[in-house]
């Protein structure tokens, strides 16, 4: 291997930024130089016996299905091919008349935006030429962090450039996480979305705990362009190519690796588009990667991202088998939570499967990775689901980049850690004067598992040194922990700590003593607190406006479906506010439906609050689900406050996440409104959109007024009574400053004087 930098590439300064904003500049307008398809039609058969599914292939330009056998294709067929379709007996429906117009639309985006001078990077698609100088820009402005290498070279002797990200220090002994894309030269989007988490990854380091954490625990090896011949082919011949450049008829890299190479899904013929090639790896590009991963030995986890049919797939993929039953149910809930991450994030859903599930295709990258390195391997299908196929908008580039982000930080997370440690409702930033704080901890198992009564709290008030209590559990993998009570502005310092079956300790946050959390203490009053336990209290359901006609705001103990929760929040507890709580025949039987229905708090008082000292914070943990249904993710919640007993409102939040579980949120009323004693919350669960499937829920609401108010003489709020007190009124006094006008009469007498000494004697 050798780092390298193109003599093209952009070189910025080692102390500058580079970001997912960052413009580029106009390009020329180009003509397309490619081969055109005109009359072309991407038809969707189904084939159900080996007779038809070879007349497919003989007929077919190429095949747009990721794998070629018997079920639904996405077929490329030219002009004259469709018509023997049915003599042939093949169901089919025509999904585009016309590919050529796809491309051609394709191409005029990509030059239309290339004149565009407010475009980010992720905005528009870019030739290999231009990825290699955007990676070295990369690395130049993250000296520190990045390094651009060659993993090896192509078959027609083009670099495939790889780069190493990790935290400073020895990352000799670290963990690799390795992501690769573009294995298929067509699959354009693949290229962006791993580049677009380098990115992330750079520069978020150092200002998001998370990022930090897990670039100073491993190192990501980002491979963006594995078939660089064959993704250069498509830009200056044919756009629809698959394959790389051997002898012109191309190899299928992602059937070429040595893992059951030569069996189900792949094809001996050098005109298949599932060529696989004369042997395992004969191919440089495949045989480059292996060698490349085999020497860096650290190789714990790799997806190889691709497109399209939104999957998250993991082996076995050669045949109709599964792994063994505990890396199964890994494998399992890892694709399923990455699922939710990319949800929660607002994304399109995916489906996480078994790869064999949708195909059986033997010497796949993901079934290498896992079977000869014990990796955890995945393979991601990215955006659409057939509507464009490679032929995705540049609109949709970052929205389908972003979805993936926080899908590979869970993964990540998942694969270096044997265990990992969360906390539901974020790190406390405040803790009370007069009592213990409690916080919740959630302790799961990943690449190992939790040795059961090791959870342990380590803290520090002031400058004292570290004291350590056992974690109580609260059973499913929750826990509580507390927070002392301390003067008030009293620095807390604290992480947790937890071990693996294996002897592994896990912290967080990862530096533990040398990076803690702090809370601040803080004189803490409750002004509202209802945990749905025990009555309506006040609460409003069914208001006027109300429209929905099915799913309105109850008091209940919710039944469980795949839209809504099986149990409230409270622990120990049943009852929350629920958009219809029976679980019905279905997850559509009693969710929202045609229109809203509104949930109103009673009056509750922030006024504790209207001074400048103190602040009121209203916090509320809600549940909110819109990714089932015929059309899913339509629909939003609007979370409203009133500080006039409703007579106007404020938005606090609306709700797109999708979470499908209990989130936690906290606002500080004075951001948003005024506090006063006439405070109200609202929250608003609709059905706007047609078919969609919509459930929310809301419990242990709270308001709590937090702060160090300052004692009337204690002039610097230090909350000690001196000499420097009396200093700061004196000179206060004898400049008519207003905070020395103790009875608030506008006049500067005796009476003021007066009043100070009697409260600074009192204390």
């Amino acid at each position: 291997m050798h780092r390298f930098c193109l003599c093209s590439a952009l070189i910025v300064s080692a102390g500058s930024a580079v970001m997912v904003s960052a413009q580029v500049a106009p390009e020329p307008v180009q003509p397309d130089p490619r081969i055109r398809v005109d009359g072309h039609q991407l038809v969707e058969v189904r084939v159900n016996t080996q007779e038809q599914l070879d007349a497919v292939v003989a007929l077919a330009d190429t095949v747009w299905s990721e794998r070629v056998g018997l079920g639904l294709l996405d077929v490329q067929f030219p002009p004259e091919a469709l018509a023997e379709l049915p003599r042939l007996g093949i169901a089919h429906r025509v999904l585009h008349n016309n590919v050529q117009a796809l491309i051609d639309a394709e191409w005029a985006e990509i030059q239309r935006r290339n004149q565009q001078r407010d475009i980010s990077w992720y905005q528009n698609y870019h030739n290999y030429a231009n990825v290699i100088t955007y990676l070295n820009t990369l690395a130049a402005a993250h000296p520190d962090l990045a390094v651009v290498e060659s993993a090896g070279t192509s078959i027609e002797s083009r670099d495939i450039p790889a780069i190493r990200i990790t935290g400073p220090g020895d990352s000799s002994q670290r963990p690799v996480v390795f992501l690769n894309g573009t294995q298929h030269a067509r699959e354009w989007v693949s290229t962006k979305v791993v580049m677009y988490i380098a990115e992330s990854l750079l520069n978020a380091y150092g200002s998001d705990s998370r990022v930090t954490d897990l670039l100073d625990e491993c190192e990501v090896i980002i491979v963006p362009i594995v078939n660089p011949d064959g993704f250069v082919y498509t830009w200056t011949n044919y756009r629809l190519w698959r394959k790389n450049r051997r002898g012109g008829y191309g190899v299928d890299l992602n059937r070429n690796w040595d893992w059951h190479w030569g069996g189900l899904g792949s094809d001996g013929s050098t005109s298949s588009d599932v060529y696989r090639g004369t042997a395992p790896f004969s191919e440089p590009e495949t045989d480059a990667i292996r060698d490349y991963v085999v020497a860096d030995g650290r190789v714990v986890a790799a997806i190889d991202y691709h497109s399209y049919s939104q999957l998250i797939l993991w082996p076995w993929s050669y045949d109709y088998v599964d792994p063994p039953a505990d890396d199964l149910a890994r494998f399992t809930a890892v694709g399923l939570q990455m699922r939710q991450e990319m949800l929660n994030a607002g994304g399109e859903p995916y489906t996480a499967q078994s790869s064999y599930e949708l195909y059986a295709a033997a010497g796949v990258a993901s079934d290498w990775f896992y079977g000869a390195l014990d990796a955890l391997s995945y393979t991601i299908e990215l955006r659409d689901t057939g509507l464009y196929g490679f032929e995705l908008p540049a609109s949709q580039i970052l929205p389908t980049c972003q979805e993936n982000w926080p899908a590979f930080l869970y993964f990540a997370e998942q694969a270096i850690r044997p265990i990992t440690i969360s906390l539901p409702a974020g790190a406390p930033t405040t803790a009370s004067t007069a009592a213990t704080t409690p916080f919740q901890v959630l302790i799961t198992d990943a690449a190992s598992s939790y040795a059961a009564g090791t959870g342990q709290l380590h803290v520090r008030v002031g400058n004292g040194s570290f004291t350590s209590s056992d974690l109580t559990s609260l059973g499913g993998g929750l826990f509580q922990a507390s927070l002392p009570s301390a003067s008030c502005g009293t620095d807390i310092d604290y992480y947790l700590t937890a071990n693996s079956t294996d002897g592994r300790t896990v912290t967080l946050p990862s530096g533990g003593a040398s990076t803690p959390f702090t809370a601040e203490a803080v004189d803490l009053t409750v002004a509202f607190d209802d945990t749905m336990e025990s009555g309506t209290n006040g609460w409003t359901a069914g208001i006027a406006g109300d429209t929905a006609t099915t799913g309105q705001w109850q008091r209940a103990d919710p039944q469980g479906t795949a839209a809504q929760p099986e149990n409230d929040h409270t622990n120990p507890g049943t009852m929350c506010w629920v958009t219809g709580p029976l679980a019905g025949t279905s997850i559509g039987t009693y969710d929202v439906d045609n229109g809203v229905t509104i949930l109103v708090s009673p009056t509750f008082d922030a006024s504790g609050a209207a001074s400048g000292d103190l602040d009121a914070f209203v916090s509320y943990w809600r549940w909110y689900s819109n990714d089932q249904g015929a059309s899913p993710n339509e629909d939003s919640m609007p979370v409203e406050i009133s500080n006039n007993n409703g007579s106007t409102w404020t938005q606090l939040e609306l709700v797109t996440d999708n979470a499908g579980a209990w989130t936690y949120r906290e606002f500080n009323v004075a951001d948003f409104v005024t506090p006063t004693a006439q405070m109200k919350l609202r929250f608003i669960a609709r059905d706007i959109g047609s078919g969609s499937i919509v459930e929310a829920a809301v419990d242990d609401v709270r308001l709590e007024v937090r702060g160090c108010a300052c004692y009337p003489a204690d002039m610097n709020c230090d909350g000690t009574l001196d000499f420097f007190d009396v200093q700061i009124f004196l000179d206060a006094f004898a400049h008519q400053n207003s905070s020395a006008d103790f009875n608030d009469d506008g006049v500067y007498d005796f009476f003021d004087v007066q009043i100070f000494l009697d409260l600074f004697s009192r204390g």
